[in-house]
């Protein structure tokens, strides 16, 4: 046979086999045998591959002493934050895995099989550490059911190498407290479920995690990844865990645009209920409507956070804090409206009030108004005034004016008949106008004090309103302060 008849291919070597083809026709009962040369050509891979297999059992751990223990490493790298339901607190992550062990079986010599470094047997057929994550949550419930069926590669030495894609589904439990500004930490732990630091002594490949191929996320952010190793004793023996420490930073432009922008516009909305006339009627309704608007964030809100009795979110106390000072405002302007309207029913305002709204009036920039109601001329008994035409009270007269005046009117009626009647008639007719204009002095009075007390009480509600406007900016701004550092 000549050369030619077999391809010449580098590390193969041919076998010729003759093998006896028997084949049953269809027609005929009889069996037909042919005889021929059959080419086989094997590869060196092949040839190791049935070197390192002869004999091989893939449930016992790969040592040639049975008291070592297997050495194994594994490194986890972050490929991309799927999901972190918050309400359910379970983390989705893609991820790359990478576990390295020593197999004592796989080795051999790279000079008797054509330089061959190293090659890829299936998963099946090699002995597989038992790594698992504690906090699994795959509905398969198998410590391995997120495993993807990749090979494992193998060096001439017996180093093993497993590189899988992992789909990791965790609990993580979180901390709410600082909610939108909070960081989370999401703990993995991994170790053997069934062998002890005796039969498999577990590391960790790297100090640090490997982030380098994370895809961003628009909600969070890696703040950091850390690996670190400890050992724990339980009654079977001490068992080593590799813990992959994930801390995870929220994105709070989000929340701050759609959530706490919002909040705050309506506090000071909230707040400027009390620059709004009490006359126009419409301060209540106003103050009623802010304290639902906020009502209706904060729905929104609790669906976005998981449901806690350890802490209360944040945002949540903002939220809280708004609808607080909404809810006082709009009792304060119920309040505000009754003092406003107190003078209708002419009762008058206590002394002590008034000489607190006379300190109070002067600090809040309202020294003027307060001053010229509150600051009386005790001969007429009749507030003074700045601007005598501004009030109707400015043409109320002293009684000696009004008697002078009534004089004035009986010389005249007097004159009119000639000055003949000087005795009885005079008199009569003297005390009739008299009379007369003491009524009408005495109704003018009595306008003019309940045209005083309105005032009065108008200015009573015109500071408290300053006060609890200059009282609800301080707040807002002490506390978005605090809230935004």
């Amino acid at each position: 046979m000549k050369r030619g008849f077999c391809p010449s291919f580098p590390h193969w070597e041919l076998h010729l086999k003759i093998n006896i083809v028997r084949r049953r026709t269809s027609s005929i009962d009889k069996e037909c045998t042919f005889g021929f040369f059959v080419a086989k050509f094997e590869n060196w891979e092949m040839k190791v591959i049935r070197h390192i297999m002869n004999g091989y059992e893939k449930s016992a751990r790969p040592v040639l002493n049975s008291a070592d223990p297997v050495p194994v490493s594994v490194d986890i790298g972050l490929r991309e934050l799927v999901q972190l339901d918050q309400p359910k607190q379970i983390i989705n992550l893609n991820t790359w895995w990478r576990i390295f062990w020593k197999d004592e079986f796989f080795t051999w010599n790279i000079s008797d099989f054509g330089n061959v470094t190293s090659i890829v047997l299936g998963l099946d057929s090699v002995w597989l550490p038992d790594i698992v994550l504690w906090s699994n949550l795959n509905t398969d419930k198998s410590p391995r059911a997120s495993y993807s069926k990749t090979d494992v590669v193998v060096s001439n030495e017996g180093s093993m190498a497993w590189y899988t894609p992992v789909q990791l589904e965790s609990s993580c439990a979180l901390d709410i407290e600082d909610f939108p500004f909070d960081i989370q930490t999401c703990p993995f732990i991994l170790s053997s479920w069934n062998y002890a630091e005796a039969k498999l002594n577990l590391s960790a490949y790297h100090t640090n995690g490997d982030q380098a191929h994370f895809k961003p996320n628009s909600e969070w952010e890696i703040h950091s990844y850390t690996v670190s190793r400890r050992a724990n004793v339980y009654i079977s023996g001490t068992y080593p865990e590799v813990v992959f420490t994930l801390q995870l930073k929220r994105k709070s432009l989000y929340y701050l645009y759609n959530l706490v922008m919002p909040c705050i516009l309506l506090m000071l909305l909230s707040a400027l209920v009390f620059s709004l006339p009490l006359e126009s009627g419409e301060r209540i309704v106003l103050a009623i409507t802010v304290t639902l608007a906020m009502t209706v964030f904060l729905l929104v809100i609790k669906d976005a956070i998981p449901p806690s009795s350890d802490s209360v979110p944040l945002l949540v106390q903002f939220f809280g804090m708004a609808i607080v000072m909404s809810v006082v405002n709009t009792g304060l302007s119920i309040f505000m409206s009754n003092l406003f309207y107190r003078g209708e029913y002419e009762m008058p305002v206590p002394v002590w009030l008034e000489k607190v709204l006379l300190i109070v009036g002067t600090s809040v920039g309202l020294k003027k108004n307060v001053e010229s109601v509150f600051t009386c001329n005790k001969n007429t008994m009749i507030c003074v005034q700045e601007d005598a035409k501004s009030t109707p009270t400015s043409n109320l007269r002293t009684q000696k004016e009004f008697t002078f005046t009534a004089d004035n009117v009986v010389s005249n009626i007097v004159n009119d008949v000639g000055g003949k009647t000087e005795g009885t008639i005079v008199k009569q007719i003297q005390q009739l106008l008299s009379g007369v204009i003491l009524a009408i002095e005495g109704k003018q009075m009595k306008q003019a004090q309940a045209e005083g007390l309105k005032k009065k009480w108008k200015t009573v509600s015109l500071v408290l309103d300053r006060v609890c406007l200059i009282f609800n900016l301080i707040v807002i701004t002490v506390t978005c302060s605090v809230y935004l550092t």
